[in-house]
């Protein structure tokens, strides 16, 4: 009996110096981080302005193990059991692996570039602003004739009517209509002599211009078939050529148009018959040359020679319509006046006093008068 109490004390002793000893060796001193800080500098990652800053459990220092540990530790150091997986590895030296999100490389600067600049500079992705003073592809509106660009559709009828609204017709091409016009010209023509014609000009119209005659004329031809008018209103709005005199002040035709609001034919291309004037007074039209020059004084160049004053016969188209005859003044403004309630029933007025051709006639609309040639002549 004496030998179990030996063994028991003899166990016990070994016992306690086993857990003693695995307690000394598992209770190694933990590293100093400032220690290691110095000995091993970590290495710095070159980090953009762009990258993601790091989370701050990799920044920020492992609070330091306390000395006492639980006896449930020793026991799981000394007792590991076979299901429990392996902890991942936390040592300092070894960082942790982060993935991050791919970005584009920032172009390489200068030290003395300063990180607001690398942030502008390290960003193509942002786009520059967008200059609404410059035009759109759509809202340009080049000019066919000489290709110079203009903005708006308005400054291209004006660009065409100024510079490019004119051609002369040469004598030597029987196909410009240059001996058709002569003849129209010279058979009206009631003086002792004949005129001497210059020059022979063709108007290049708009072509808003053109909508807005044919516009007219279709207007014409609806409200004559509604009333059951002339069947040539209902075919063509009583189309006729007639003419037009009117005065120049310049070379009409050498650099295209003048801007002087003297230059009555030079006005006409470009504006047509527009104005308050056209509208109250009408547009007088004439059946033949020799007429429409007697429109005029006949001492008109004499008088104004000190400006150059020379006359220009306009040859036109004009939509007439139905035609008032033996109309005066008063008959005029009540045409006119039925005209804006939409309730006229002429579209023209023979003023009183004419006799009982149609050798004048007056429109009260620019839009039913288109030119088409300008005559430069003397008599």
């Amino acid at each position: 009996m004496a030998t179990v109490p030996s063994f028991f004390n003899g166990f016990l002793s070994l016992f306690l110096l086993l857990t003693l000893h695995l307690g000394c060796c598992g209770l190694s001193p933990t590293p100093n981080p400032d220690t290691d800080q110095q000995q091993s500098p970590p290495k710095r990652r070159k980090i953009s302005p762009l990258s993601p800053s790091p989370p701050s459990s990799a920044s920020a220092p492992k609070p330091r193990k306390s000395f006492s540990l639980s006896l449930r530790s020793y026991l799981s150091r000394l007792f590991p059991s076979s299901s429990h997986t392996p902890k991942e590895d936390r040592s300092p030296h070894r960082p942790i692996p982060q993935q991050s999100p791919t970005i584009a490389k920032p172009i390489p600067l200068s030290p003395d570039v300063s990180d607001d600049k690398a942030l502008s500079v390290s960003e193509p992705e942002i786009s520059a602003p967008v200059h609404t003073s410059f035009a759109f592809r759509c809202d340009v509106f080049p000019c066919p004739a000489c290709g110079e660009v203009l903005s708006k559709p308005h400054l291209l009828d004006l660009h065409q009517a100024t510079h490019h609204s004119l051609s002369e017709l040469s004598d030597a091409d029987a196909d410009s209509g240059n001996n058709v016009v002569r003849i129209i010209f010279h058979s009206g023509w009631k003086g002792i002599s004949s005129p001497t014609i210059h020059r022979i000009l063709k108007i290049h119209n708009a072509p808003r211009t053109l909508a807005r005659f044919e516009e007219y004329r279709d207007t014409v031809r609806s409200r004559a078939s509604r009333r059951g008018g002339d069947e040539r209103c209902i075919a063509d709005g009583n189309e006729r050529l007639r003419f037009y005199c009117s005065t120049i002040l310049c070379s009409l035709g050498r650099d295209g148009v003048c801007g002087s609001p003297y230059c009555s034919a030079c006005g006409i291309v470009r504006h047509g018959f527009a104005g308050k004037q056209a509208e109250l007074d009408g547009i007088a039209t004439h059946a033949t040359s020799w007429a429409a020059h007697l429109s005029l004084p006949e001492d008109l160049e004499r008088e104004f020679a000190y400006l150059h004053v020379r006359r220009a016969m306009l040859v036109c188209r004009v939509v007439v319509g139905r035609v008032a005859r033996g109309g005066g003044g008063a008959a005029a403004a009540a045409a006119e006046e039925e005209e804006e309630k939409g309730t006229s029933l002429f579209d023209s007025v023979v003023p009183a006093g004419r006799g009982g051709g149609d050798e004048e006639l007056l429109v009260f609309h620019p839009r039913a008068v288109l030119p088409c040639f300008v005559i430069i002549y003397t008599a």
